[in-house]
């Protein structure tokens, strides 16, 4: 039988017991591009992703920031946890996040995705998301994509403090942090806020893959070996994760995130179970083509989280007495030392399912630019400089890895402003005030 060829929108549908439409996404399989697998057999190069990966409540730079340069470098203690893709791994040092006024979490955090301040609580200009999310995200089914792990609320009502994703002023993208709710969003075409259809949802006993294995098993028949077997891991991948999801918990619509102080999760720990989860969503959101632009926080700016699932010292509030109460300097805190080290081990579970998935000559990680980033440097004093920055991919080999770039005394926004150009983001300035740049860091990419 000859090999069926695939448009890159191909995807496996059926209707659940609710009588709600389902669609499950397809890869990309090796039959919809050229013989080269560097592009798309129609001659569209394969998309770039991008996606802004955020932790709260900063570092311990000393312990953070490589002792070498270049490509001769050797992983921090703080970057032990990355190891695995460190051939993915560009560390950005020396930067100083320059926004005007105080150096508080508020304006740090707005200030690292949008090279801007605050303004009346909110950030003044759109974030790199949603620059990129105008450029790469034109055809795909969601615009951008915002996920959260812990929902630890940190205290104010600044929108910059509850959201890294903003579509201008007064514009925040909060996350959604309820699993079940991004799943369904993801997947079952309704409406995932309205109570009826969620419950109708709850209630059937037919899974979703349950509702699409005839349309997966007549289009196996039709693939030559390779897609077959990517078929299968991508199906038993949604499984899994289907499994896992119902043991966390009932399905339940949203929080609605602009009602303030709905922001908390069962036990404000980040819990790695929740993590998997929302890595898992986003490798397959990214893997097809659901968007192309994405955040995912794994806590928020000033997030008042307890990381006791980690050891029994754990069990303090993150910021306020262990960042900021806690002896020592900024090379010497052992409990902010090991929040920081468990933050690096969520990040690189993303990393490991988005570097599993082939794509192309390569895989997905090597197609994509994450920038990982948090809302101040040392949390104790609030530091700017030494604002930590990774950034994570290759975007097509746009990125080499496996460098430690040193730029010392720059302005974080000129990191901004070379993902926004690797991106395809028609820029001429970037930021505001001291945060506006007009170009971005020589050498970096």
């Amino acid at each position: 039988m000859p090999v069926r060829r695939l448009n890159r929108r191909a995807a496996l549908r059926g209707v659940l017991a609710t009588g709600a439409a389902i669609a499950v996404p397809l890869p990309i399989f090796d039959c919809m591009l050229n013989r080269n697998g560097t592009a798309y057999a129609q001659g569209q190069p394969l998309a770039k992703r991008y996606a802004t990966w955020f932790f709260g409540n900063g570092i311990l730079p000393p312990l953070w920031v490589p002792k070498a340069v270049g490509s001769n470098w050797e992983l921090s203690e703080q970057l032990g946890p990355l190891a695995n893709f460190k051939d993915y791994l560009t560390v950005v040092s020396g930067l100083v996040n320059m926004f005007p006024g105080d150096s508080f979490h508020p304006v740090g955090s707005a200030a690292s995705t949008t090279g801007g301040g605050v303004e009346e609580g909110s950030a003044v200009a759109p974030s790199i998301d949603q620059l990129v999310a105008d450029v790469v995200s034109t055809t795909s089914p969601f615009r951008s994509i915002e996920l959260g792990v812990s929902s630890a609320t940190p205290n104010g009502g600044d929108n910059t403090l509850h959201a890294v994703s903003h579509r201008g002023r007064n514009a925040p993208n909060f996350p959604e942090f309820d699993p079940h709710a991004a799943f369904a969003r993801l997947f079952a075409q309704v409406d995932v806020g309205a109570p009826d259809e969620m419950a109708k949802l709850n209630q059937a006993r037919k899974s979703v893959l349950d509702s699409v294995l005839m349309d997966a098993n007549e289009l196996m028949g039709s693939l030559g070996q390779n897609d077959q077997h990517r078929l299968q891991q991508h199906m038993d991948g949604i499984r899994q994760l289907e499994m896992r999801l119902g043991g966390l918990g009932q399905c339940k619509p949203p929080i609605d995130p602009t009602v303030a102080g709905v922001f908390e999760d069962t036990n404000s720990e980040a819990p790695k179970a929740i993590n998997d989860v929302m890595a898992e969503l986003l490798t397959i959101a990214f893997a097809c083509d659901l968007t192309r632009s994405a955040s995912l926080v794994f806590t928020l700016p000033a997030a008042h989280v307890y990381y006791r699932h980690l050891a029994p010292e754990m069990n303090d509030d993150f910021h306020d007495f262990i960042c900021h109460a806690d002896a020592g300097d900024s090379a010497n805190q052992p409990r902010v030392h090991r929040g920081v080290i468990y933050a690096m081990e969520c990040l690189a579970t993303l990393l490991e399912k988005m570097k599993a998935v082939p794509e192309g000559d390569g895989n997905l990680l090597s197609n994509s630019l994450i920038y990982a980033t948090s809302c101040t440097s040392w949390g104790k004093t609030h530091t700017k400089d030494e604002w930590p920055v990774l950034l994570l991919g290759k975007s097509g080999g746009a990125l080499q890895g496996n460098t430690h770039h040193r730029a010392q005394g720059a302005n974080l926004s000129q990191v901004l402003f070379s993902i926004a150009s690797i991106m395809g983001v028609n820029v001429t300035s970037l930021g505001a005030a001291e945060g506006l740049v007009t170009s971005g860091l020589s050498g970096l990419a």
